[in-house]
């Protein structure tokens, strides 16, 4: 049902709305009795337009709670109006800009003077008078779903003096070179005189590497001035051909499926209000089969930015975590999607340890499922997680701490000494205690900062510490407050451990979703400690309670500053002494 069938009384107080300003809008009858479609048509008077601009009104089925949409198809607005079907832009994009007890009258009568009045005067009042935002004209170009082309930086920086050449499109081993295109634009060249090529762009780094190893295809680019007036794939190659002749007939290149021929399109957009900068389509010529059974199509990519500032715009608290390394140990259902948020974060290294496999039944808390079944958890994450996230680097390190050497191997000590190297702070999700003494024994005599976290049985609680060699109190001073209750310890249930079959040992109860809140309050504290250090009256140890089985209950908190304890081993003789 739409919303004349659902509200049939609503369309008779939209129309009246009409009559009540003077607005002479005519009811599209065909549209409504054979498409169910509500669209009416009329003129309106705007002071200084030298004719009465005509307008169209079509609803969405989800009206009124959803805005309808004002279309202008004479009118041709430099701003707020979509260049390719010429709805014109009355309010924020938010469904917040829209009220369900407004009428398409109202917008009409109110906001399509003020819209285009403010248009033409332009300068500051436009700017002012308008939501703060680019408008990319790319936007009216969606791509076909499922493909895509990243851009680096790199190829957003060429000179504007450089309208045509060639380019490459790199494709990686893991997203090889097929019909519906998945890769990275990996250079552009230009054409010199006799038949030389010289390149002007060229991506470096973690993004190359990621797409390293697989095969790449050329292309053609062309710099147009603007995008056209419609969204057709020979609308742009119009355009290109125009701008540069001969530059729409590249030649064709085999991959998986059939062959291909890709023009790329360079040309500037608004990206933010009042700044400008380059953006990339391409048009994608398809030819399946062999022969006589050959068939051919055709279709549009939009380039995706992806450089490190097109990911930081979304954090950017977090740009300082570019510069820092992680060591994390324990890479269960705490830690894999610790090391899962570390690199969405952008950790610029990031040191992985665990000596387990990925066993069927603990897929249902952790990060991934079957195709993780029985590989070792940190080569595993060393490969996935660069894969999505190229500019974390992932050095994966496997042992089973504790565990008596059967022949000539690094001892322990030495490797984590090893791994923690120049770490900015190492992280223990381990939860087991025998390792958690162990790494903070090395971390202080390192003076790295620690943190710890682990769930209790059947996901009732957890803990979440920092530990500042030097500022707080250790690994053990956390413990002696456990024991003289000056830090509260998280609920557990009793009988929250199992031992599933196949598995040698017993392990903890608990959903995904209730261990979250623990790994993600982790994060947070890793992330401050990264970027800002500890500051003066911060709380280090935050206790979390949850109740148990399906209740929807919300965690509750506790937080505390970690102190050094008297009597302490390892801190407490300081104290004393000082």
């Amino acid at each position: 049902m739409n919303w004349v069938e659902r509200f049939p009384e609503r369309l008779s107080f939209e129309i009246a709305d009409f009559d009540r300003r003077g607005l002479a809008f005519v009811l599209n009858e065909r549209a409504l009795r054979e498409e169910r479609r509500v669209e009416l048509q009329g003129l309106i008077e705007v002071e200084g337009e030298a004719a009465p601009v005509e307008l169209i009104v079509r609803y969405p089925s989800g009206f009124p709670l959803f805005r309808p949409e004002v279309y202008a198809p004479k009118l041709r607005l430099p701003r707020h109006q979509n260049p390719i079907d010429f709805n014109l832009c009355l309010l924020d994009r938010s469904t917040r800009a829209w009220s369900p007890s407004e009428t398409a009258a109202h917008l009409i009568s109110e906001q399509v003077p003020r819209l285009i009045q403010l248009v033409r005067v332009g300068g500051d009042a436009l700017r002012e008078g308008e939501v703060p935002q680019g408008e990319p004209r790319s936007y009216y170009f969606p791509g076909l779903a499922g493909t895509v082309v990243l851009i680096p930086e790199e190829l957003l920086q060429i000179s504007a003096s450089f309208r045509s050449g060639t380019g490459r499109l790199a494709f990686s081993q893991v997203e090889p070179g097929a019909i519906l295109i998945r890769g990275l634009l990996q250079s552009a060249s230009v054409r010199e005189r006799r038949g030389r090529s010289r390149r002007v762009a060229e991506v470096q780094g973690p993004l190359a590497e990621r797409f390293s190893g697989g095969r790449s295809i050329e292309i053609d680019w062309v710099r147009i001035d603007e995008l056209p007036d419609e969204r057709s794939e020979q609308s742009l190659l119009k355009v290109a051909e125009e701008t540069a002749p001969g530059s729409t007939r590249p030649v064709w290149q085999q991959v998986t499926g059939g062959q291909v021929a890709v023009t790329g399109l360079l040309f500037n957009e608004e990206v933010h209000q009042g700044v400008f900068g380059d953006m990339w389509l391409f048009v994608v010529r398809v030819r399946e089969g062999v022969g006589r059974s050959v068939r051919e199509g055709i279709y549009r990519m939009r380039g995706e930015r992806h450089g490190i500032d097109d990911l930081q715009a979304r954090i950017p608290q977090l740009a300082p975590l570019r510069q820092r390394t992680v060591a994390l140990i324990g890479l269960g259902a705490l830690g894999a999607p610790l090391a899962l948020e570390l690199a969405r974060s952008g950790v610029g290294e990031l040191r992985i340890l665990d000596g387990d496999l990925v066993e069927a039944g603990t897929t249902v808390r952790w990060p991934f499922g079957i195709s993780a079944i029985n590989a070792p958890k940190s080569d595993f994450l060393a490969q996935v997680l660069p894969r999505e996230y190229p500019f974390t680097r992932v050095i994966p390190f496997t042992r089973h701490l504790g565990l008596v050497a059967l022949g000539p191997e690094e001892t322990d000590h030495d490797l984590l000494t090893r791994m923690l190297e120049g770490a900015d702070l190492v992280i223990d999700a381990s939860a087991e205690i025998a390792v958690q003494q162990f790494v903070g024994g090395i971390a202080d005599s390192m003076q790295i900062p620690q943190l710890y976290l682990w769930a209790t049985e059947g996901a009732r609680g957890g803990v979440v510490a920092r530990s500042f060699p030097g500022e707080t109190g250790c690994w053990f001073c956390l413990q002696l407050g456990f024991d003289r209750a000056t830090i509260p310890l998280p609920p557990f249930e009793e009988t929250g451990t199992v031992q599933p079959r196949g598995c040698a040992s017993r392990t903890f109860t608990g959903a995904s979703y209730d261990l979250t809140p623990i790994h993600a309050q982790g994060m947070r504290v890793a992330a401050s400690l990264l970027g800002l250090g500890r500051r003066e009256g911060e709380d280090d140890v935050f206790i979390c309670s949850l109740e148990g089985g399906l209740s929807p209950g919300a965690p509750l908190w506790q937080a505390r500053p970690l102190a050094r304890e008297e009597g302490c081993p390892c801190c407490g003789a300081e104290q004393a002494a000082a």
